[in-house]
């Protein structure tokens, strides 16, 4: 990839933490943005980092079919690494802990995408999983299982996964989410 696209893709994770962040979807120290480089590697961002305070040189670079883990990298790059092996059409992943999706999750349920009139066209399904230990082989397993059935995953008392084309689908798919849990819950 061109050093520009490097960048360009850079500022497309910078630009999405900052609109995780201004939605309140993430809170400062929480959540975890990626987007693939190309079939071998991908940007995540760095552990306990603001979103909205993200510079393009905090991000790391991760090698997809390696378990080495960049020193600072998210806890959760094992999640992010299983879901691009697994699905090459994915090229950004979103991890947070939306409040109103955890508190939909915590009465066992996830949010309802058929209550939005365009809701299909940006998240058409919702997947849900039980919870598992942050950054274990076993989340990281489970939330591919997710994965393969919808673009956004509810883990119980965990958070939320979302999965899109570009870093920008990826976020808007999380931001619909959360708005998603306040509505099923009659908010």
């Amino acid at each position: 990839m061109k050093p520009e696209r490097l960048w360009g893709l850079r500022l497309s994770i910078v630009e999405g933490g900052k609109e995780l962040a201004e939605s309140k979807v993430v809170v400062p120290g929480e959540g975890s943005l990626s987007a693939r480089i190309d079939r071998d590697r991908f940007f995540v961002t760095p552990t306990m980092t603001d979103k909205s305070k993200l510079e393009p040189e905090d991000l790391m670079e991760v090698e997809i079919n390696s378990h080495r883990v960049p020193e600072g990298a998210s806890n959760e790059v094992g999640l992010h690494r299983a879901i691009y092996a697994k699905f090459p059409s994915v090229h950004a992943v979103v991890h947070a802990r939306p409040t109103k999706v955890i508190a939909l999750a915590g009465e066992g349920s996830a949010p309802d995408p058929s209550l939005l009139p365009d809701g299909g066209s940006i998240l058409d399904r919702v997947s849900w999983i039980e919870d598992f230990p942050p950054g274990s082989r076993s989340l990281a397993h489970e939330v591919t299982d997710g994965i393969a059935r919808a673009p956004a995953l509810v883990i119980a008392a965990h958070g939320a996964v979302t999965v899109g084309a570009t870093v920008d689908q990826a976020v808007l798919r999380m931001i619909r989410l959360e708005r998603l849990a306040l509505m099923t819950r009659g908010g």
